[in-house]
């Protein structure tokens, strides 16, 4: 399994399997519902007895805003992604984030400040900032009055995206159209 697999889970179909380079998306029936699933996923709580929480690596976490630092410019922010993570030059670390930025669709905002740039354009920084950490799982949390994901993520092909399983979790079914299979 390389990567997510979730069995027993209350609220949730028996199993779920997401494999690298696959997107599902689960409709959960509230949002405290919701938070916890995604807080299980990426490791915050402990799974219930009988429950199964298997990732076959690194679980990254796009909040529905992008989980951006305000301080940092969206360059800056997908750096940041990539220097937790790997011991390079912050040379290189440049080199590959403006890579991933470009292919999110981002060449032409890497200078500007997180508030400076739409929600849409928020929220795929974030998933550029996450794609930097090479994770094997990205939890794409969701929220109303924003873009969709399945219409920010088919705007730009983008080849980093094939190398984890994306895992949308919301609570409104209509906003899973374009992304993957829900469940």
């Amino acid at each position: 399994m390389d990567g997510l697999l979730l069995e027993r889970i209350p609220e949730l179909p028996e199993r779920v399997l997401v494999e690298v380079g696959e997107q599902r998306a689960l409709v959960m029936p509230t949002a405290a519902a919701a938070r916890r699933l995604a807080d299980l996923v990426i490791g915050l709580e402990d799974p219930p007895d009988g429950a199964v929480v298997k990732a076959g690596g690194a679980v990254r976490l796009v909040p529905a805003e992008g989980g951006l630092l305000p301080h940092l410019t969206v360059l800056g922010n997908v750096i940041h992604g990539h220097a937790v993570t790997h011991r390079v030059t912050r040379q290189a670390a440049e080199v590959h984030s403006r890579q991933t930025a470009e292919w999110c669709g981002l060449e032409d905002v890497l200078d500007r400040y997180p508030h400076e740039i739409t929600p849409g354009r928020r929220r795929l920084a974030g998933v550029a900032r996450a794609l930097r950490a090479d994770p094997r799982v990205i939890v794409l949390e969701d929220a109303g009055g924003l873009p969709t994901w399945g219409s920010l993520l088919a705007l730009k092909p983008n080849p980093e995206l094939g190398r984890a399983a994306l895992l949308l979790i919301t609570t409104d079914l209509e906003r899973t159209t374009g992304f993957g299979d829900a469940a």
